[in-house]
């Protein structure tokens, strides 16, 4: 054991490297970091690579916008656990994800929409992320949306996500296309 300056200072160091990786850690897994290399590559969900689209939105407003309702091609049922974007422009911040069933949503969901917007259409409150189970050759229940705030000008789209699904006793992760273009009113001066 070194007990002279050299010792402690180099001591110090790695204990601060250590605490720095620990503490990146919590942060990956706090914002919802994705382990895609702990599971295989899926192929029950049925792509719609599809667009949606948003021209009013303001600098330091929150929206929600959803994705695709997802359909399992599959002969077996699969419980869907988590999705994300996998592309977030400049300009947009995902703040967290959250589920909302058909019947809530009025049997509809591919909206960018804020919450004044929702509760003037009758539209439910977007619940926590949960487990959503899909029955072979049916579509999911239930939407993900993504809560995401304009941080500025956005020149570019949401674009592709991540579906992680448990089907039997594993784990699978699948990326699909999707694109969602959010712009900032014309009339806003930060445009």
């Amino acid at each position: 054991m070194t007990t002279g300056t050299a010792g402690r200072t180099t001591g110090a160091r790695v204990l601060r490297a250590v605490a720095a990786l620990a503490v990146a850690g919590a942060l990956t897994a706090a914002a919802g970091g994705d382990r895609a290399r702990d599971c295989a590559e899926g192929r029950a969900l049925a792509g719609t690579g599809n667009r949606i689209g948003f021209e009013h939105a303001r600098v330091g407003h929150e929206y929600w916008v959803s994705l695709p309702l997802q359909t399992n091609d599959s002969g077996e049922p699969l419980t869907l656990l988590r999705t994300r974007w996998l592309h977030v422009p400049r300009g947009v911040e995902v703040l967290r994800y959250g589920v909302v069933t058909l019947r809530e949503m009025g049997g509809y969901g591919l909206v960018i929409s804020d919450d004044a917007q929702l509760r003037r259409d009758g539209l439910a409150r977007v619940g926590a992320e949960r487990p959503v189970p899909v029955p072979p050759h049916a579509s999911a229940e239930a939407y993900v949306l993504a809560r995401v705030r304009v941080t500025g000008p956005v020149a570019d789209d949401l674009s592709g996500y991540r579906v992680r699904y448990r089907q039997g006793a594993a784990e699978y992760r699948q990326d699909l296309l999707w694109d969602a273009a959010i712009r900032l009113r014309p009339e806003d001066p930060r445009a």
